[in-house]
């Protein structure tokens, strides 16, 4: 029923890409791997009348080239099994840039009409079909909820409609306090969500669900819920993409925003996620060109992401929760929005693709109101010029 014996040999069969970026920057950004994954610009930071953050940059790197392991392998449990090993040379930490590291590690098996995913894989709020292509290794950060973990996920299809469960922990994405918030409180991130296909159209949307224990027997647990709708509207080539989120606690998946704690004299310190809303969408034109010689791409990503605050008065930003705790350099000031444009060009020949893309971000700043939203905020913004090359294999 699904091609494969018993007696079928497993197999391992490669892909992946050799890339290199180079970019330049007007000024010190929110940002990992030596600037190359960039968030967003950081805020002024005035020393003797100077802005220290003003500070033009360029970095050529190649540590975004992977490699891919495709397994196949005969059938079990009457299913279809399959797998994927993957990792790039992006590393863990600043620290160990250039290493290779994992990104994915999975057994899949495909019965009928269901699917069952064992292992570190994106996270359901990251759609593998409608994603940002820009570029920037940054895949739309912090607009798109981006995250790989390790994780059990159910998707049962009836006809062109798709049903997904998913039980997930945290590995290398993870809030403020890193991991161990999730494993202490004793329960797994919990996803569901619905995805349809029409006429090549591809929709959806999906509920989050996480509690944190920020510090084991000296916090109460803190809950967080997410939701999310996405669509993908495709024209014989061209196509258009939208991804709407509102959101609690979203550090995990690089967005803004995170945890806020509250003194308690003689008890538990509470904790409280703060709120954000993020939308993006995207245009391309997809690549057009005769297959047999040079194919052209342009596009254009836009996203905004906001700042909503907390429910409660009175509380401290948790260290770790992004643009909220910026440390003892930037007193009294946090992150009230971002939006950026990027447009983009690209130009393939066979397995070698060239491609430019020019982003502009701005991010608004200012001083605390008693729910951690922000008043009287001011902007700063930065403007990337990246070029970058591609082999692929």
């Amino acid at each position: 029923m699904f091609g494969h014996s018993a007696a079928d040999a497993q197999n391992i069969r490669f892909t992946g890409f050799v890339k290199t970026d180079a970019y330049s920057d007007n000024r010190e950004l929110v940002s990992a791997r030596e600037g190359q994954f960039a968030l967003f610009p950081l805020p002024e930071r005035i020393i003797n009348g100077e802005d220290l953050n003003e500070n033009r940059q360029f970095n050529m790197v190649s540590i975004q080239t992977r490699v891919t392991g495709h397994i196949s392998g005969p059938d079990a449990f009457g299913a279809r099994t399959s797998g994927m090993i993957e990792g790039a040379f992006f590393g863990v930490t600043d620290a160990n840039i250039n290493t290779f590291r994992m990104r994915h590690a999975f057994v899949r098996l495909d019965w009928e009409n269901t699917q069952l995913i064992v292992g570190q894989f994106w996270h359901p709020m990251f759609i593998t079909q409608s994603f940002p292509e820009v570029v920037n290794f940054n895949t739309g950060v912090p607009f798109q909820a981006f995250s790989r973990n390790p994780q059990v996920r159910l998707t049962y299809k009836m006809g062109d409609i798709s049903l997904i469960a998913a039980a997930l922990t945290q590995r290398d994405f993870a809030g403020p306090g890193g991991s161990q918030p999730l494993r202490n409180a004793g329960i797994p991130n919990l996803h569901a969500g619905i995805q349809g296909t029409a006429g090549g159209h591809h929709f959806g949307t999906g509920v989050d669900f996480k509690t944190v224990v920020l510090e084991n027997k000296f916090t109460e647990s803190a809950n967080s819920l997410a939701a999310f709708a996405f669509a993908r509207l495709n024209f014989g080539g061209p196509f258009f993409k939208v991804y709407g989120l509102v959101g609690q606690n979203m550090t995990d998946h690089l967005m803004i925003g995170g945890l806020a704690r509250e003194a308690v004299s003689g008890g538990k310190d509470k904790v409280y996620p703060t709120d954000i809303f993020s939308v993006w969408t995207e245009l391309s034109t997809g690549f057009r060109g005769d297959s047999e010689g040079i194919r052209t791409e342009f596009g254009i990503f836009a996203g905004y992401t906001q700042n909503l605050g907390v429910s409660e008065d009175g509380l401290t930003p948790v260290p770790g929760s992004r643009g909220l705790a910026f440390g003892a350099a930037y007193p009294d000031t946090g992150l009230d929005y971002v939006w950026r444009v990027s447009p983009r060009a690209q130009m393939q020949s066979g397995p070698v693709r060239f491609a430019a893309e020019f982003e502009y971000t701005v991010a608004a700043y200012g001083p605390f109101n008693t729910d951690l939203t922000i008043r009287d905020s001011e902007t700063v913004g930065n403007f990337r010029i990246q070029l970058s090359a591609y082999l692929f294999f």
